[in-house]
């Protein structure tokens, strides 16, 4: 697990400034705090941080091809290396280290830009082709390593987070005020925008391929369902063997690794498979950190056990407290996170990332199973929104029109009226928790709505697959969350508030062919009589305690709420005051101090909107306002 940059140029004479690579690289300090490497030559600078997993010795980067034509850095790990390597080396190719990543450059010399299609693992890759003057950025297929980029006249700027661009000078820290728009609106930015103006997400399972002064992007994988009455008729118990063979499968190649592996490890089926797994695979008890709530309502766990507790299982529990005194940490959420989700979430993580650092560098997490087996609440909803597609479209309009609709579900009213393609702007409106994140966009000052306004409506979101119509509601459903929900949100926090402590997170059940099993399981097997991801509870319930295995699904949420009951921090409070919200201008400061009481005494939810103005307020003052590498 590392931290990339780099420059390229259109003027294949041109040199790139050492200076500004070296702040690219060292503003990345925290990715990679075991080691640095750099390529300089004519149209091309690369840039590396290093956090040792793999071949500690020889491992550091950039790693070339034999002749040096072919130049790779890369974030991530490429988990069937092995077996690439045995391949390429019977093709003839000679490899100088044990590292996972030079395989890529041998992979490249075979395949060309198919490469991307033999790598098995999390990655987000920078290749430079010398001769034909061309840099590759390649993304892996679900967005688990993050990676930007910036063209700015006749060069181009990319690193693993924004802030290595913004440190090159070549991009100036000014507000993309759609990007603002979709942070309110859905909690996060929509790849492939940023609320950077011109800083540009890498799509997952994309390649953006940049020559002669031009990018252009390309999809090299998705992920696909089958028409609505086209899936496999097997018996239930195929699919569920299947899923845990699969699971184990992808459980045992991430655990490769040269240093120690523990895991994240909640109350819920989804980390407490991946830790069940580990403890049958590993020689030593596994170390795993739990984080709990100081305040009963807060915490997942409320009573419950967790796996730790279970003495059948070789699990080393530590477990973290966190409160709302780590509302404190929010500035440094904001910072990693770059002002691109919902901070306040990721201050509970950070907290864990924290402690987990203290006794190993590799995490193997549950992330990616709600969207993969469709665990979400709202899965449930869909039986009673087919049943009410089948009325007719006036009768729609006046079922979304009862008071009470509107109040309980206000998202989920525009859905009931309308068509029934589902578009991502309407998909996330549809989900009740995220409907009063809207309500964010009502506290903006008068000069941003009207800009907004000039501007129109933006959603910017990569082509959706041709079939899609044809899914099943539940698969397109679970197509969006994939695309946005994860790749946006889940997957983001996951990195900055991990990477944040040097810290590599894994997610085995982002393996991309336990993903594409799991895209075949027909939705009947997925959710069965209303209980969400029913096959991993049946694939999971032998080795699992039934109290887990069973155990209903808990939203993840901060471990506080802020905005009741103490008085806010110093900062937040400066931040959110009248003058810093008028020196920023993007809120009205009369609409946040209205929205603060009606928060505060619970006459409307509104944490969701106060936690956006909150980071946008802290992105505006870390990024736009304040110096660089004045770190929180």
């Amino acid at each position: 697990m590392c931290g990339i940059a780099g420059l390229a140029f259109r003027d294949p004479e041109r040199a790139p400034d050492p200076a500004a690579l070296r702040r690219m690289a060292d503003i990345l300090r925290h990715r990679g705090p075991d080691g640095e490497g750099f390529h300089v030559a004519p149209g091309i600078g690369l840039a590396f941080r290093r956090l040792a997993i793999i071949d500690l010795a020889t491992g550091g980067q950039p790693i070339a091809n034999e002749d040096g034509t072919v130049v790779v850095v890369c974030n991530g790990e490429i988990y069937n290396h092995v077996e690439l390597r045995a391949r390429l080396s019977a093709a003839g190719h000679r490899f100088r280290t044990a590292s996972d990543v030079e395989t890529i450059v041998h992979l490249y010399e075979e395949h060309g830009d198919r490469f991307v299609d033999h790598l098995r693992g999390m990655f987000a890759i920078a290749l430079w082709d010398a001769p034909r003057r061309r840099l590759l950025l390649a993304r892996d297929r679900f967005g688990i390593k993050p990676l930007y980029y910036a063209v700015t006249g006749d060069a181009l700027a990319f690193g693993s987070e924004q802030k290595a661009i913004l440190a090159s000078g070549m991009v100036a820290p000014e507000p993309d005020l759609q990007g603002i728009r979709q942070l309110l609106t859905h909690g996060r930015t929509v790849t492939p925008r940023t609320i950077v103006r011109g800083i540009a997400k890498v799509p997952p399972g994309c390649i953006v391929a940049w020559s002669r002064g031009e990018a252009a992007t390309s999809r090299y994988w998705d992920v696909s369902f089958p028409p609505r009455d086209d899936y496999e008729r097997r018996p239930e118990r195929e699919w569920v063997e299947g899923l845990r063979e699969k699971l184990a499968e992808s459980v045992r190649l991430h655990m490769v690794s040269d240093v120690p592996i523990g895991a994240w490890l909640s109350g819920g089926i989804d980390s407490s498979s991946v830790a069940a797994l580990m403890s049958t695979m590993a020689a030593d008890p596994v170390k795993t950190f739990t984080m709990r709530a100081r305040e009963a309502a807060y915490d997942e766990l409320r009573g419950a056990r967790a796996l730790d507790t279970f003495p059948a299982f070789r699990l080393d529990g530590h477990h973290v407290l966190c409160g709302s005194e780590d509302f404190e940490l929010l500035p440094k959420a904001v910072w990693h996170t770059e002002g691109q989700v919902l901070a306040s979430i990721a201050t509970g993580q950070m907290r864990i990332a924290q402690a987990s650092a203290e006794h190993v560098k590799v995490v193997m997490c549950g992330e990616g199973s709600d969207e993969m087996l469709g665990g979400y609440s709202w899965y449930p909803t869909l039986p009673v929104l087919e049943a009410l597609f089948l009325l007719p479209a006036g009768v729609r309009r006046w079922i979304a029109d009862v008071p009470a609709i509107r109040r309980r579900w206000p998202g989920a009213a525009g859905t009931i009226a309308g068509p029934r393609e589902m578009s991502f702007a309407r998909y996330s409106a549809s989900i009740s928790h995220l409907a009063t994140q809207s309500a964010a966009t009502r506290l903006l000052s008068r000069e941003v709505r009207d800009a907004l306004q000039r501007a129109g409506p933006v959603v910017d979101e990569m082509p959706p697959p041709a079939g899609l119509a044809s899914w099943h509601p539940f698969a397109r459903m679970q197509y969006f969350d994939i695309r946005h929900r994860l790749g946006d949100g889940v997957v983001l926090n996951l990195d900055a508030s991990s990477m944040a402590h040097s810290v590599e997170a894994r997610v085995p059940f982002l393996d991309h062919e336990l993903a594409e099993f799991c895209a075949r399981i027909p939705p009947s097997v997925k959710m069965k009589r209303l209980r969400e991801k029913y096959v991993l509870r049946r694939a999971m319930e032998r080795l699992l305690p039934r109290e887990i295995a069973w155990r209903p699904k808990l939203p993840m949420r901060a471990p506080y709420d802020p905005w009741r009951g103490r008085e806010l921090p110093a900062f937040a409070r400066e931040e959110l005051s009248g003058a810093r919200l008028r020196e920023s201008g993007y809120f009205d400061p009369a609409a946040v101090a209205a929205a603060i009481e009606l928060h505060r005494t619970r006459r409307e939810d509104l944490g969701h909107a106060l936690s956006a103005v909150l980071g946008v307020q802290l992105w505006d003052r870390l990024f736009r306002r304040g110096r660089l590498d004045g770190r929180p």
